[in-house]
């Protein structure tokens, strides 16, 4: 009766922080709405491919009879399907032909995998590598973040809360799957554990390492270092036109004096 208890308290802390990293995409389509951020600007790859992950989870923790797991995807995939739905709204007033293409392949994906998961397979362990793919693809995306800041050193690119969050959740959902014994919740959360801390420290050393001091500009990071050469170049005092420069080596060049003919 403890082991179940601390099993639920486990899975529903778990499902906190799941939340939360799952509604986090919401406050960039929040500006998108206000006209604040261009909606190619928005995480639109990154919800579609949150979708199709907790639509294969919430399959699979139906047949592991677990309310954490089929819930918090639930609402995942609800969320995700909103956000997707914003980006496309905006998506077809440029690009009509990519909209459609879009959301046929979203619809027709959606249920392909609905037919695949529920009727064609019948063995949970192919679902569950399924479904383990996915998130791992998910736990994979930040990592073009990560190639951002290295290449601008610029912290701001790191969605810090987020990161935050995700590797909290990681946690909670390794130690729930040991407790359940179910290995494909374990293996792709470790790789989430691993990539979130990743993210955590190289927002940490690059905030100290290069500073933003005009928060204002997010997009150039600036190096604590200073160039000594402009350095030295600010110190040397600069020499006026007017002032005369004594020069012993300089010879002075002769004059002709020519005389006006009357």
């Amino acid at each position: 009766m403890e082991k179940d208890l601390t099993q639920e308290v486990v899975g529903w802390t778990a499902f906190t922080f799941s939340a939360y990293f799952l509604l986090s995409p919401i406050f960039p389509f929040l500006n998108v709405i206000k006209g604040k951020l261009y909606f190619e600007e928005a995480p639109g790859a990154f919800v579609t491919l949150n979708y199709i992950s907790c639509f294969c989870w919430y399959i699979y923790g139906d047949m592991l009879y677990s309310d954490q797991i089929k819930i918090i995807n639930l609402i995942g995939m609800v969320a995700s399907g909103i956000f997707v739905l914003i980006y496309l709204y905006y998506e077809i007033k440029i690009y009509l032909v990519d909209t459609i293409l879009n959301a046929l392949i979203l619809g027709s994906g959606s249920y392909m995998m609905y037919l695949t998961l529920t009727v064609m397979i019948d063995d949970d362990t192919i679902i569950g590598k399924i479904c383990a793919a996915a998130q791992c693809l998910l736990h994979f995306f930040p990592l073009q973040n990560i190639y951002r800041v290295i290449k601008q050193k610029n912290f701001m690119l790191v969605p810090f809360c987020t990161a935050w969050g995700n590797m909290f959740c990681s946690i909670c959902w390794v130690v729930y799957g040991i407790m359940i014994t179910e290995i494909y919740v374990v293996l792709p959360q470790c790789i989430g554990i691993i990539l979130s801390t990743v993210q955590v420290i190289l927002f940490l050393n690059y905030r100290k390492k290069y500073p933003i001091f005009d928060d204002k500009d997010s997009s150039i990071g600036i190096e604590n270092i200073e160039n000594e050469d402009n350095k030295k170049e600010e110190e040397e005092p600069k020499v006026e036109q007017n002032e005369e420069v004594n020069d012993p080596n300089l010879k002075e060049r002769p004059v002709k004096i020519v005389e006006k003919e009357n």
